[in-house]
């Protein structure tokens, strides 16, 4: 399992090994799974397939998870570079999850619990496990957990925990349970 952080800048790579850009995001779908990548792409791809660079920001495309051949130190694609302009995708904004960073996390009674601070993501299922939630002081005192537990006031809860996600991520407990769903293994610092 890896964290968006973590994933984000990554070298992408076409199989004939020439660097198309770097992760600069992922693609999800309402059931919460991974559907794809979102690349930044570099001056060479995006000549190469015949796309004008925007004005003020690097061209993002998006690349499905079935074109993935490996991802470790670098993403690798299954095909090669002449082939960029038939596997790349128009980048949905939609469904990108960078739209999570820093969403308020909402208990049932509408108090807020904290803030979205980063994606866990199982790159073998391309699901996503949890998220990693910045605690706010006041949900923390509640919770009455110490602070070295939860990795400097950040925790992960479960996607199953999660309701919805709209302007806000919605949980399925009261801020006051939320010690009760936590996952309390400890959060290294990025």
């Amino acid at each position: 399992m890896t964290r968006l952080s973590d994933l984000k800048k990554t070298d992408v790579v076409s199989a004939d090994g020439k660097i198309i850009g770097t992760v600069n995001s992922a693609i999800i779908t309402g059931k919460m799974e991974i559907s794809g990548l979102v690349i930044k792409m570099n001056k060479a791809a995006t000549k190469t397939i015949g796309k004008n660079k925007p004005f003020l920001s690097s061209l993002r495309m998006d690349v499905n998870i079935e074109e993935i051949k490996g991802i470790k130190d670098k993403v690798v694609l299954h095909h090669s570079w002449k082939d960029l302009g038939n596997y790349l995708l128009s980048h949905n904004t939609k469904f990108d999850a960078e739209r999570l960073l820093g969403m308020e996390v909402l208990g049932i009674g509408g108090k807020i619990v904290g803030t979205v601070e980063d994606i866990n993501i199982d790159t073998q299922s391309w699901r996503l496990p949890s998220l990693v939630i910045k605690i706010r002081k006041d949900a923390l005192e509640m919770v009455k957990m110490e602070k070295c537990l939860l990795g400097d006031n950040r925790l992960h809860i479960s996607m199953q925990h999660i309701v919805d996600i709209g302007d806000y991520v919605m949980l399925e407990v009261t801020a006051e349970d939320i010690g009760k769903i936590l996952d309390t293994t400890p959060i290294k610092k990025a």
